[in-house]
């Protein structure tokens, strides 16, 4: 009898003690009650090109209490046919099942989406969920996107030499139907116009840039009330103002009869780069009524070229607004190059260079045939904002002529014609990318007045021939919530 009563205690103790380690093991809270707390009930995603995809958004889950928790699934409503996808601490799925959480602890849950082509040219909106279930608990976490349709210019040529790009071989338009999106290269072969109409929208992919070969030619034909626009085919809040996004705009040597009118490019590398030139008698490139804005580089890149350039606005550019190199034939009305650029900078908004190094180390001269600024502004954050880099022993004529810059150069010369120096121009917001000027600003009434007869209304479309201010834009009184 001892026996039998010993072997009972000890199997008692046995599944006693198992008992007690399988509680340990599971430890689950089974509470009907336990509630889920989340650092989003919903996730946001702003415009996203169909099958581009968008930025990964991410959100918290909190178990709040003391015991862990098991999640039975984590699902997206739309299950297979979602646009969205998920992935539940490092789990990726529709679905995914039995999700832990230990007590007082977090998990972070991924969304990414992407939007197939629908045919039409206003932004659809695409709504799912995530659907937690605990302990026979439902909640929820809203998903919410817009997409929209595009056109995508895909490489569809690989050159001899095994590079890949598309190939643009005959005249071409990129209306505004739908907006355009670029990935890789876009190369525009000799002899080919690409004309891009009112109202279009090109978008570059990551690295992407439209290429102009010799003999070929850019018409950018915008509207006040409908420019072109040009940057990264990204359209979250997160990069509406970050540069580097595309490459550039390369007018490469020998294109010509570039005219761009009324564009806003912007938040690439390069907005635009100007090779030498294609005509003897005509400016490589004109480009009226345009901003170039937040270049990781440089707005406007030109070497040995003729470039012509009235009510533009280069602003907000990582190292130059304005990079002129290699000589070459520039003349400029009613501008303004105003760099703000939030890093630190150390190189001049407005920057002349006439030679270079070539591949046998000797120095090559290339010299300015004509430079001439009127009733333009050159101001930033650096002291110095123009620099001349010439060759030893060579100069420059040049001539800015009603002009307000920011230099440190001896101004006491005939190149500088009434010109205001050092003097703030009083922009209304440098960081927002608003260069209206305030009524404080020096430049206005400052103007030449026979330049402004040759350009008589600004960037926006106002009269400036009875008071002529200084830069692309006229000072308009205006309410601060403008």
């Amino acid at each position: 009898m001892r026996s039998l009563r010993v072997s009972i205690v000890l199997m008692l103790t046995v599944l006693l003690a198992g008992g007690l380690f399988s509680c340990r093991d599971d430890g689950i809270d089974p509470d009907p009650s336990v509630r889920l707390a989340f650092s989003a009930d919903s996730l946001l995603f702003d415009t996203v090109f169909t099958t581009v995809g968008s930025a990964t958004r991410s959100f918290k889950v909190y178990n709040d209490h003391r015991e862990r928790i098991r999640i039975s699934s984590v699902a997206l409503a739309g299950g297979s046919e979602s646009y969205f996808r998920m992935n539940v601490d490092g789990r990726s799925g529709t679905v995914v099942e039995d999700v832990e959480i230990d007590g007082n602890d977090s998990i972070f849950v991924f969304v990414e989406v992407t939007v197939d082509p629908v045919e039409q040219n206003l932004p659809l909106t695409i709504v799912d969920s995530i659907e937690f279930n605990i302990n026979q608990n439902i909640q929820h976490v809203n998903l919410v996107a817009w997409g929209q349709d595009a056109h995508f210019i895909h490489p569809n040529y690989v050159d001899p030499n095994g590079v890949e790009y598309h190939r643009i071989t005959q005249d071409t338009e990129w209306a505004s139907d739908l907006p355009y999106v670029v990935y890789g290269l876009a190369v525009v072969d000799p002899g080919v116009t690409l004309r891009i109409t009112q109202g279009a929208n090109i978008h570059f992919h990551n690295n992407a840039s439209l290429i102009f070969l010799g003999g070929s030619s850019l018409k950018v034909e915008g509207s006040s009330d409908e420019p072109v626009r040009i940057q990264g085919d990204r359209l979250e809040p997160f990069y509406q103002n970050q540069p580097g996004q595309w490459g550039r705009i390369w007018l490469t040597a020998t294109s010509k009869d570039h005219e761009i009118d009324h564009a806003i490019i912007k938040n690439g590398t390069v907005g635009l780069h100007v090779d030498s030139i294609g005509s003897h008698t005509d400016p490589t490139v004109q480009i009226r009524n345009s901003i170039i804005k937040n270049m990781s580089l440089a707005g406007l890149f030109a070497q040995g070229s003729h470039v012509t350039g009235e009510n533009l606005a280069i602003t907000n550019c990582g190292e130059f607004a304005m990079l002129l190199t290699l000589g070459g034939s520039y003349d400029f009305r009613h501008i303004t190059l105003a760099n703000y650029y939030r890093d630190i900078r150390n190189t001049p908004s407005l920057l002349f260079n006439n030679y270079y190094e070539d591949v046998d180390g000797n120095i090559q001269v290339r010299p300015f045939e004509h430079i001439y600024f009127g009733n333009s502004i050159v101001y930033g954050n650096n002291h110095e904002e123009v620099f001349f880099d010439l060759y030893e022993g060579t100069e420059a004529e040049f001539t800015f002529d009603h002009c307000l810059i920011r230099t440190q150069m001896d101004t006491d010369t005939p190149s500088f014609i009434n010109t205001l120096v050092n003097q703030d121009p009083e922009f209304y917001d440098t960081q927002l990318h608003d260069f209206r000027l305030t009524e404080e600003s020096p430049a206005i009434g400052a103007g030449n007045p026979d330049v402004a007869i040759e350009v008589p209304y600004d960037l926006y479309g106002a009269d400036r021939t009875q008071r002529p201010d200084i830069g692309a834009v006229q000072y308009v009184p205006f309410e601060e919530e403008d």
